[in-house]
């Protein structure tokens, strides 16, 4: 199951992705990690 946690991490690379800068490619892609202490990196 995904959690609430996993969702925010979800969501984050989601939008992420949609400030990717990819003129070549065209093909975005967003990441996301979570530090030890819940900070969200991304």
């Amino acid at each position: 199951m995904i959690d609430a946690d996993d969702r925010r991490l979800i969501a984050a690379a989601a939008s992420a992705a949609e400030q990717a800068y990819c003129p070549y490619s065209h093909y975005p892609v967003g990441a996301a990690l979570e530090a030890d202490d819940g900070a969200v990196f991304t």
